[in-house]
């Protein structure tokens, strides 16, 4: 089979800094700054080469020694003031492994997040052959801790599971600590329809080969481009999460249902979701993160609409990452929702995670107090908001 591609945005260039600029519990402005002006130069290649670059972005090490709620907004606040003097739009404080919460509280999390907007983070919840518990209740008390004094901030905060280091698509991401490097996550939901659309694959085989191939030279360029880049200006290379990031007018759910020919959440959706998984991970090129099929509820109409329709549930989602590596992105949930449940959706998915050793996330986004109990209304531009299902 064969198949024409465009060129994918790059979502998201991820420069994933070391422990040096955070040593004795301060991080340090300058060199922050440094590796944020070394980001946009990187960025800035690649677009000199032709591509959208739609984010650059800086992601810190994960913390796994306990640090109270003054280190934590201080370590907070340095990193947004070092990306706002290089011109950085977002980072990520790192994760919080389960070591690290001894001294804080849900509460204190919460009040860095909506404090500093522009900071995404996230808490280790399994990183082995058991689930943490108390991660995954700290974890579910943050969720709600964030619906109550600003929702949207939900949208910068996972639980995530076995995700390893230098993963470039928030939230998760955190680097290993070592020499700084970058690593990609392309947006690629739009080139992979169009191919599709054009090719008709028959049946999943060929679904599996038109996703490989259509990955693979979107890969290819670009690995050629930002080796040698990166080398130039001192940085390592990580490599890409191949995992296709969607669009409002490019949805991955509209993919599955044109090479599987079935309607999204209809028997026959998780033989796609694996079948397009297999191509995902077998693009080639040097990968990170993810890696895998990624169902955002919310940031995808398809799946928007099947959501909204009862098709599918925080159940079926979770049962399509077991052959792909959705997790729950992006989860609708009314303000009636209990914490004892946030939690156990959370515990669910970490589950499934240590299970399998495979990279998993929960990223629920629960409503304030108050909101209308029958619709989502949140403000992010990338959001489909929809009405609940009915009971």
């Amino acid at each position: 089979m064969t198949q024409t591609t465009s060129t994918s945005p790059v979502r998201a260039v991820t420069l994933c800094l070391p422990d040096e600029v955070f040593q004795g519990g301060r991080a340090d402005t300058t060199g922050i700054s440094r590796y944020g002006e070394k980001a946009l130069a990187i960025s800035d290649e690649i677009a000199r080469a032709g591509y959208e670059v739609q984010t650059v972005r800086l992601s810190s090490p994960a913390l796994d020694q306990p640090l109270g709620h003054d280190q934590l907004r201080a370590r907070a606040a340095t990193l947004v003031e070092g990306c706002r003097r290089a011109g950085v739009g977002s980072a990520s404080l790192g994760a919080l492994r389960p070591s690290v919460l001894a001294e804080l509280e849900p509460s204190g999390v919460a009040e860095v997040l909506v404090a500093c907007p522009s900071v995404f983070l996230a808490v280790v919840v399994a990183d082995g052959a058991e689930v943490n518990r108390a991660a995954v209740a700290f974890s579910g008390a943050v969720v709600r801790e964030l619906a109550s004094r600003d929702g949207e901030a939900n949208f910068r905060f996972a639980a995530v599971a076995h995700l390893g280091a230098n993963a470039p698509l928030f939230p998760g991401s955190y680097s290993d600590g070592g020499h700084a490097g970058v690593s990609v996550g392309l947006q690629s939901a739009g080139p992979l329809l169009a191919a599709a659309r054009e090719a008709a694959p028959r049946d999943l085989a060929e679904a599996t080969e038109l996703t490989r191939n259509c990955l693979y030279e979107q890969l290819a360029p670009l690995d050629g481009l930002l080796r040698p880049a990166c080398e130039r200006h001192g940085l390592l290379f990580h490599g890409f999460d191949p995992s296709p990031a969607c669009t409002p007018d490019a949805s991955i759910g509209e993919f599955l249902e044109t090479v599987g020919g079935v309607r999204f959440g209809a028997p026959g959706t998780m033989a796609a979701c694996a079948a397009v998984t297999a191509g995902i991970r077998s693009a080639g090129r040097p990968t990170v993160g993810y890696a895998g099929l990624m169902l955002p509820v919310l940031e995808d109409r398809v799946l928007a609409l099947a959501w909204q329709q009862g098709r599918i549930g925080t159940d079926s989602v979770l049962a399509y990452s077991s052959v792909c590596g959705a997790g729950m992105d992006t989860i609708p949930l009314p303000a009636s929702t209990r914490e004892h449940e946030i939690v156990a959706m959370i515990a669910d998915m970490a589950a499934l995670s240590a299970r399998w050793r495979k990279p998993l996330s929960a990223r629920l986004m629960l409503a304030p107090p108050g909101a209308d109990p029958h619709r989502t209304e949140f403000r992010a531009e990338q959001i489909i908001n929809i009405d609940y299902p009915v009971a």
